[in-house]
């Protein structure tokens, strides 16, 4: 029995995520709306969009290679200094030389909160 136990538990802890692009988004939503709705009212938009997978459409502002190897794409929002910050794993498909900042992109992705940008992670690109 213990056994059994502790191999489902080994099975658990390394199951894979799945992947979020075979999952349907909860929000279509644009990018700039989305930072918005989490500057005037971060409890609100907490209640509705967080750990929620979200449809985002928006303009490339910034892109760069984070620490943990992801491409991190901030999408355009009406602040000068805070957009929308989409982390995709690169080799699927994207790569830093993919995009370039003024690019429409739609990118599908589980929303972690604010944090300065709104933070989506595990994106992938839609269109």
């Amino acid at each position: 029995l213990i056994l059994i136990g502790a191999g489902y538990a080994y099975y658990m802890y390394n199951k894979p995520v799945a992947s979020t692009n075979d999952l349907n988004a909860a929000y279509s939503i644009s990018a700039n709306e989305l930072f918005a709705k989490f500057e005037n009212n971060e409890e609100e938009a907490n209640q509705l969009y967080l750990g929620k997978i979200l449809e985002v459409k928006g303009k490339v502002r910034d892109l760069s290679v984070g620490d943990n190897g992801e491409l991190n794409m901030i999408l355009e929002s009406s602040s000068d200094m805070f957009g929308v910050n989409c982390g995709i794993s690169l080799g699927e498909g994207s790569t830093l030389d993919s995009f370039k900042p003024g690019d429409s992109v739609t990118v599908k992705g589980e929303c972690t909160g604010i944090s300065m940008d709104v933070v989506l992670t595990r994106c992938v690109i839609v269109k």
